[in-house]
């Protein structure tokens, strides 16, 4: 290797090791967590968490992705959580499942609200029981997932001092923690699990509330600001459980407060070792049902409009009118148009002639001894005939053109008249 080489080697080294001496000096190695989407049976899941945290405490946990994957019953001393909206249950399955509490088992479902005030969403189950599910703005699903997303909520570690009290909706108070749980309409309540010692802090919609009307009392419920977020009755031998909400139980939520704790506490009401049955997905409404939920004034208004369609379409009684007849025009009128078109061209020296030479056709059928004659001659029989004017007559039979309308006119009436007489 030459000199030349051996310097640009030189150089090239230094450089590398100045630029990495620089990088060493200049930045730092640090670790951020960052938050990705749920992968696996996490992301098609929502209640993975729930059932791993379950199975660790010797619980069997049998997940299903439908109501109809179900082909029987569950046993007796099992418990069925039904987490979805519940559109694919109806009445007759309504009253298999309360049989199937009766004898035993241990029923836990949700509350379904529906979007827009004032619309009462017709719910099988929660008629049978007499209790009324009520919210208190539009939109909330739509409104909660957004805050979900926009929501980065404290865990346990990170819980301020308000967020260990009962917190009421309604007080103010500066600490931001508590401020943002109740700008998004969150509460943190304290439950007091079958008069035990230790309490369960489990946080609920607070705009999201039930009401017990019927004719069961409840052997267990959890009261907020506004309503029941939870109301257990004893029927039979076994339990129904509704909750206002879900949502402290999936992926996102179940490591906050005591949400696990209290759905451990739901699932083990009665002290007992169950099998949990869970229904991830429902199926969606029917498009009946949504469109007499949600749109009932436009329905009644597109079935008034189809009825007054049907009346005024509807035949009417008696024979149908015939069609009238078409109206033909006269052959005079057609002669007419065609002589102003012939005029208008400048064709008046051919009407002329056409009219002399029919003259003389009818003169040739009815005295054929006249053709022989003379103009004059004939003018002379025409107007012998006529009684016009002899150099009227002449004129009229031996023009050869006319300009003028007025002039045409009087000689076409010449001609009328002689045509009348022969």
């Amino acid at each position: 290797m030459n000199r030349v080489s051996l310097s640009i080697v030189a150089v090239l080294t230094i450089l590398v090791g100045s630029l990495v001496g620089w990088f060493l000096t200049t930045h730092e190695r640090y670790e951020k967590e960052i938050t990705i989407a749920y992968s696996g049976e996490a992301a098609t899941n929502p209640f993975y968490a729930a059932e791993l945290f379950l199975e660790k405490y010797n619980m069997q946990v049998e997940s299903l992705s439908s109501i109809l994957e179900l082909k029987e019953m569950p046993d007796t001393n099992d418990v069925l959580f039904i987490p979805t909206k519940r559109y694919d249950i109806g009445a007759d399955r309504v009253t298999e499942l309360m049989e199937w509490v009766r004898k035993g088992g241990h029923l836990i479902v949700q509350a379904r609200y529906a979007q827009k005030k004032g619309v009462k969403t017709k719910d099988d189950l929660f008629d049978e029981l007499g209790v009324t599910s009520n919210h208190s703005f539009d939109v909330l699903p739509f409104f909660d997932k957004l805050m979900d997303e926009l929501e980065d909520e404290p865990n346990d570690e990170q819980t301020s001092p308000a967020e260990e009290s009962d917190i009421n909706t309604d007080s103010e108070t500066n600490d931001e923690g508590s401020t943002q749980e109740n700008r998004w309409g969150r509460t943190v309540i304290t439950i007091k699990v079958n008069d035990q010692v230790e309490d369960k802090k489990v946080r609920f919609f607070s705009n999201w509330w039930m009401e017990n009307g019927g004719r069961y009392e409840t052997s267990w419920d959890v009261q907020g600001e506004k309503g029941a977020h939870l109301l257990e009755f004893n029927i039979g031998k076994g339990w129904v459980t509704l909750l206002s909400e879900i949502d402290f139980i999936t992926n996102r939520h179940l490591d906050k407060y005591d949400h696990a704790a209290f759905l451990h506490t739901l699932v083990h009401i009665d002290n007992t070792n169950r099998k949990l049955w869970i229904i991830r997905n429902g199926d969606s409404p029917s498009l009946l049902s949504i469109m007499s939920d949600e749109y009932y004034p436009v329905v009644m208004s597109f079935v008034a409009f189809v009825l007054f369609w049907l009346w005024y379409a509807s035949p009417r009684f008696g024979p149908m009118a015939p069609n009238p007849q078409a109206v033909r025009r006269s052959m005079s009128e057609h002669i007419v148009s065609t002589g102003h078109f012939q005029w208008r061209s400048r064709n008046r020296n051919e009407l002329l002639h056409s009219v002399q030479k029919a003259l003389h056709e009818q003169i040739a059928q009815t005295r054929p001894l006249w053709v022989r004659l003379s103009d004059k001659e004939l003018a002379v029989k025409l107007a012998k005939l006529s009684g016009l004017n002899e150099a009227k007559v002449y004129t009229a039979i031996t023009s050869k053109s006319v300009e003028r309308e007025l002039e045409f006119t009087s000689t076409i009436e010449v001609f009328s008249k002689i045509r009348k007489r022969l």
